[in-house]
């Protein structure tokens, strides 16, 4: 932060008198720039930073980033400060307070910089009678609203002794000031983008090793594929022995031993067999996926290890490329977190929860397509879960799984260890009339049952992604 000695300093080294300014760049609620232009200097940008912890002014030679919004003090200063001629600066003596005296199309204003700290910074506009015309920051029980009388503080003696101006390098003071708090801003950001990309890295780590601790589970499950195969090559070479009705069976297997094999009654003696072979295909088709999925995701893993290690282990990595691992998500990413409700991914489906009713119709009128699954929990009330359809894909019943959990986590069903849920295509639902927002009636609905799984529910939860509206 400046003393007033400081303050001294910076301006007489400016050519502030005669001057014009031309230009208001506003680069966020604290900070502006404001482009000049004199006989003797010809074009020369000054910026300023108030009621922050670096609050500072100065000559520079670098354009901020322009903000994207502006706000109304800025558009007050376009409006009649831009344009005008700086007749004079004084600074009042002893205290960090400066003054601009504007002249514009005959109409003379006055500038106000305040550099106290805390609550007493301040940017202030008067007329030439030093009533408030704008501020930046509105604070009425100081006394400092539009149509208030200004309050100048009263002058002190200068002390140099207390209040020194710090040992500079370089062509000048202004110059020095500049690049001391660029630098120092530089570093603060790259601190911050270090400890968001650290929480990034846990956070994605963990849910890729969660997503790898569920696939192995889903393998050790389907590992025993074989036995289906088995099963249904001894129904197939003892088929004479098979009749309609049986709920069981022993016959001979290929060891030499018996083996009791359990039989659906409703179904014919080939219809038993075939049962047990597509059992087979279903169980190796899972297994395989489930295999060629953990393959990727220890890939996927050991990609994003090297990935962060790389970042975070050294200064090798440049404040650009720590922001932009921070704030530009991939484009898989930036799919999933637009639009309203939740994001969730399972096996490459997207699944997006809705946590009201406001949000539900929002996600079936924007959102949902006709071919897109629908669930909710049966006799609670509840978000509605959409998983996303792809073409000539059926949803695998771990994403149906997936997608039940989050339909159960987010509704009035939640801490329960079994609950009752219903599922249809989108284009099933059918609106209520005059109903409540986002009430439908599902018809062709299927039932779904599931016991609440918590490692399936962590690592949903740990991958989710949530609307920034």
């Amino acid at each position: 932060m400046l003393n007033s000695n400081e303050i001294r300093k910076l301006l007489e080294e400016l050519p502030l008198e005669g001057s014009f300014i031309q230009k208001v760049t506003e680069h966020d609620y604290h900070s502006f720039t404001f482009s000049l232009f004199s006989k003797s200097e010809k074009a020369w940008l000054m910026y300023f930073e108030i009621g922050t912890s670096s609050q500072h002014f100065c000559r520079t030679s670098v354009m901020r980033k322009k903000s994207g919004r502006t706000q109304r003090f800025t558009q007050y200063l376009r409006a009649n400060v831009v344009g005008s001629r700086i007749m004079s600066v004084e600074q009042v003596e002893g205290e960090r307070v400066f003054c601009m005296t504007l002249s514009h199309t005959g109409i003379t204003r006055r500038l106000y910089f305040r550099y106290f700290s805390g609550a007493g910074a301040n940017v202030i506009v008067t007329d030439d009678d030093n009533i408030i015309l704008e501020l930046l920051m509105r604070r009425p029980r100081r006394g400092e609203e539009r149509g208030m009388a200004y309050i100048q503080p009263e002058a002190k003696a200068w002390d140099e002794e207390h209040f020194p101006v710090r040992e500079y390098d370089g062509d000048s003071f202004n110059s020095y000031i500049d690049r001391f708090y660029r630098e120092a801003d530089q570093r603060e950001q790259r601190e911050d983008a270090l400890s968001a990309l650290e929480g990034q890295r846990e956070k994605e780590l963990s849910a890729l090793s969660a997503q790898i601790r569920d696939v192995r589970t889903r393998i050790e499950k389907s590992a025993g594929y074989m036995s289906y195969k088995e099963t249904g090559d001894i129904l197939s070479s003892s088929s004479h022995l098979l009749k309609a009705g049986m709920d069981s069976v022993t016959l001979d297997d290929f060891s030499g031993g018996s083996v009791t094999v359990q039989l659906d009654p409703t179904l014919s003696p080939s219809g038993n067999i075939s049962s047990y072979y597509q059992k087979y295909k279903r169980g190796q088709r899972i297994h395989e996926n489930a295999v060629q999925e953990l393959r990727q995701l220890e890939d996927r893993l050991e990609e994003r290890t090297r990935y962060y290690d790389r970042l975070l282990g050294g200064d090798e990595s440049s404040l650009t490329e720590l922001k932009g691992a921070v704030a530009r998500p991939s484009q898989n990413d930036r799919r999933q977190t637009s639009g309203p409700g939740l994001r969730f991914e399972s096996q490459g489906f997207a699944i997006i929860v809705g946590r009201n009713a406001k949000e539900n119709d929002s996600i079936l009128r924007s959102v949902a397509r006709s071919n897109d699954t629908w669930l909710h929990v049966r006799d609670f009330a509840g978000g509605y879960v959409i998983i996303k359809g792809k073409k000539d894909k059926s949803i695998p019943l771990d994403v149906l799984l997936d997608a039940g959990s989050l339909a159960i986590h987010y509704s009035r069903a939640k801490g329960r260890s079994k609950v009752d849920l219903y599922y249809t295509l989108v284009k099933h639902l059918r609106r209520i009339k005059d109903g409540r927002t986002g009430l439908v009636t599902p018809t062709q609905e299927k039932n779904l049952c599931i016991t609440v799984d918590e490692e399936r529910l962590k690592r949903l939860l740990l991958s989710g992604k949530e609307d920034a509206k």
